[in-house]
Formats: structure tokens, sequence, C-alpha cells
């Protein structure tokens, strides 16, 4: 029992010590962003006891420019991943609006978002996946987007191929 609560302590206080001190990220260049409303959740998995076979980052949502208040988080939770479990695997799955400003028409238009993105899939080397079927719907194709965009048939199963072997859902939101 004694044991479980001082794992549990443990625990609490790595969640503390992060939140309220930041946690260095991986790269220095690699600033924290003011809001990590994720935080806590990857805490869960990067300081819990069961072992993880990756993390699959996911992101829906119905504004274009989204991207913009999402990506310096998700770059920085990347490094905080690779900081701790360099090897453990790390994948995004774009299926919503926001994959509109990922186009390489967008790429002037959303230069941070672009910049962002390159440094988690080349520095990390994370998978970020967009959702084919939408992209059709909005008259895309694999071609409108740049080669570090990987383009799947469709984001959702995407998402349950990666649960199916081990990893660990987090959703990605932009908070109002």
């Amino acid at each position: 029992m004694q044991h479980m609560i001082l794992k549990r302590s443990i625990f609490l206080l790595l969640i503390f010590f992060n939140i309220s001190h930041g946690v260095y990220a991986f790269d220095e260049n690699i600033s924290r962003p003011s809001e990590l409303p994720e935080m806590e959740e990857l805490n869960q998995l990067l300081y819990g006891s069961n072992k993880i076979e990756g993390i699959v980052f996911t992101i829906y949502e119905s504004d274009e420019s989204s991207l913009t208040d999402i990506m310096p988080r998700l770059l920085y939770y990347v490094s905080l991943i690779k900081k701790k479990f360099n090897d453990l695997p790390v994948a995004v799955v774009s299926h919503g609006d926001e994959m509109l400003a990922l186009t390489t028409e967008n790429i002037d238009y959303y230069p941070e978002v672009h910049s962002n993105l390159k440094k988690v899939v080349n520095l990390f080397d994370v998978y970020f996946h967009v959702c084919g079927s939408f992209a059709r719907l909005n008259d895309l194709e694999i071609h409108d987007f740049p080669d570090y965009v990987d383009v799947v048939p469709f984001g959702p199963s995407q998402i349950d191929d990666y649960q199916s072997i081990g990893y660990k859902t987090i959703d990605l939101e932009v908070e109002y």
C-alpha cells in the first residue's frame, strides 16, 4: 500500500514540476507555448507506469487557421517526448479543415505552420498524415501537399490502425 502511495506521489510531483517550472524542450530553440492544455495527458503517458508503443496526435478542427495555434504546442510536445524517449514513434493525423493550411498553395500564407511542421517531421522523425478523403471533398489531390505531408486514404482509419498497434491518442484542439 505504501509503495502505491509513494509511486502516486512521485508521479504527481513530476506533473507539478513540469507544469509549474516548465520542461525544457529537446531543442533549446523550441519555445514553450504559454498554453499547454494537453500537458497533463502527455505527462501521464510519459511518466505513467503503462508501456506505450507510440503516440498519435489527432487534429480535427473546422477552421483552416487553427494550426497557427496548434503547431507550436505540437512541436513542443514532440520535443518533450523525444527528449525522454528518443525512439518512441510519434504520428499526427489531421482530418479537418485545418489541413487546408498545409497545401503547397498555402505555404506563403501560413509560413510558421509549415516551418513548425517541417521541424516536427524532419527533426523528430514524426509521420504527419492528412485525410485523403477529406482532401478530395475539397478538390485536393496528393500533389497539392508538400512532400513532408503524407496523404492517407481515410484519417479515422489511420488513427484506428495506430491504436490497434498500441499507440495512445492525444487530441489537439484549439483553446477558446
